[in-house]
């Protein structure tokens, strides 16, 4: 086991096959800026693959997925507040002619970027 690594079989709902996919961790990154505030990132690589169909016939999709989250410890409120930022990005594909071509035509940008809002109380 690693922590770098993590694989599951997904069933999504109305897709014709399972999928298995693989995350693996590229870079983290943590700094403490002050005694309220942590900052962290990680970059994933996630590879999916239909299960039932042969590699050739269904090449696998890859994407690497940079999350940013900016951390502020409010200790009057005894809570944790975190924006998060999400972006995915496409990687090429020698095995796959449309991710190659999508991959060419994102120019190295993000594809998807998503902010969220993420509050730790105690109970």
């Amino acid at each position: 086991a690693t922590p770098n690594k993590f694989s599951c079989l997904l069933a999504p709902q109305g897709s014709p096959s399972m999928l298995s996919v693989d995350l693996l961790v590229l870079n983290r990154r943590q700094e403490r800026t002050d005694d309220y505030n942590f900052d962290c990132s990680e970059v994933v690589r996630e590879i999916v693959v239909p299960v039932d169909k042969p590699r050739q016939q269904q090449p696998a999709l890859l994407k690497e997925i940079e999350t940013t989250s900016l951390y502020t410890y409010l200790p009057d409120k005894g809570e944790i507040h975190c924006r998060q930022r999400s972006a995915t990005f496409l990687l090429p594909s020698n095995e796959n002619e449309m991710a190659m071509k999508m991959w060419q035509l994102s120019r190295g940008r993000a594809v998807d970027v998503r902010f969220y809002d993420v509050v730790y109380t105690r109970n």
